[in-house]
């Protein structure tokens, strides 16, 4: 192989992995529940969940509530 192909290719590679150290955030979330079995409650708290995380975990989260508990009222509250 010629140099001026291992020049090309190593600039390639550099580009390459330049734009895979792009710095990227964090897409963590948080999903708090709290059920009184006493006042018949359950409480969700969710904090940043993308509309994907809701519908994918929190929604599936509350149907299983629901079903699980289907005289207890839920509320929700997402920050």
């Amino acid at each position: 192989m010629s140099v001026a192909r291992v020049v090309n290719r190593l600039g390639m590679i550099r580009r390459h992995i330049a734009l895979n150290e792009a710095p990227t955030q964090n897409w963590g979330y948080k999903v708090c529940m709290d059920v009184s079995h006493d006042e018949k409650v359950i409480h969700f708290v969710t904090e940043d969940m993308t509309m994907n995380d809701k519908m994918e975990v929190f929604h599936t989260q509350r149907r299983m509530m629901r079903e699980m508990y289907p005289e207890y009222i839920i509320t929700e509250r997402h920050l």
